[in-house]
């Protein structure tokens, strides 16, 4: 995967069009770091590379909570301190 500076998608929009072609996928960069990935996609594929890119969000999002959930120690939490959590945060909710 090649890595493109972010001032290409201005100056050579041509050009980046071209390389994203023939990669299939770029990593864009900004200030030398990458903050961005564009993904050439044919025609009627657009739906479902959204819901697939929304999935691994979501399932990054659950490994962050769950890395962060044992090195708070609540993985012994036991089934019933977990739903009285639960109903904790939905009591807040209703609150609100």
């Amino acid at each position: 995967m090649d890595f493109v500076p972010y001032r290409m998608l201005r100056n050579q929009p041509g050009q980046l069009s071209e390389k994203l072609a023939e990669e299939g996928q770029l990593v864009i960069t900004k200030g030398g770091e990458p903050f961005a990935i564009m993904v050439n996609i044919r025609e009627g594929e657009l739906g479902e590379v959204l819901t697939l890119l929304t999935r691994l969000r979501a399932q990054q999002t659950v490994s962050l909570m769950r890395e962060g959930a044992r090195e708070r120690g609540l993985k012994q939490l036991t089934t019933e301190e977990i739903d009285a959590e639960i109903q904790a945060v939905r009591s807040q909710r209703k609150e609100r």
